[in-house]
């Protein structure tokens, strides 16, 4: 994730991968989406008097994932505590990979409960079945 920080003047990387050539892979994409972001902000706020040549990049280096598969739920837990410094919600306890399931659980809880979700009573009505279903294998094994 890539958050351009006006105030500090400074592009911040969160990788929680540490992908040591971010420089030779990773940063072209990088301009070109920040260039983006800045050409959008030049058009849609007051913010024509930012220096942009004065920015400089910033990677978070303190924070590195226990796995291959949860720089999805980084992503989304930097988006929520990320004030342009280092927190310590971003690391308390993120190398628990059963944390980072509790997170994801929570995650998909909220989606599929969500109200606007179109899908939400199919989801639960099909919930139900399978818990049912399960519920009376259960119940045979036990009686054997």
């Amino acid at each position: 994730m890539i958050c351009v920080n006006i105030k500090a003047e400074r592009f911040e990387v969160l990788d929680s991968l540490r992908h040591k050539d971010f420089k030779k892979y990773y940063k072209p994409m990088a301009d070109r989406v920040v260039q983006y972001a800045i050409n959008y902000m030049k058009t849609q706020f007051a913010e024509k008097t930012v220096k942009w040549e004065r920015f400089n990049w910033f990677n978070l280096e303190k924070v590195t994932q226990p796995d291959q598969i949860s720089c999805g739920m980084y992503i989304i837990r930097w988006m929520r505590h990320w004030e342009g410094k280092y927190n310590s919600a971003l690391t308390k306890d993120w190398k628990r990979i059963d944390l980072i399931n509790e997170e994801r659980e929570c995650l998909m809880l909220d989606i599929i409960l969500d109200e606007e979700n179109l899908e939400r009573e199919r989801i639960m009505k099909e919930a139900t079945k399978y818990c049912n279903m399960k519920n009376k294998k259960k119940d045979l094994k036990e009686r054997r």
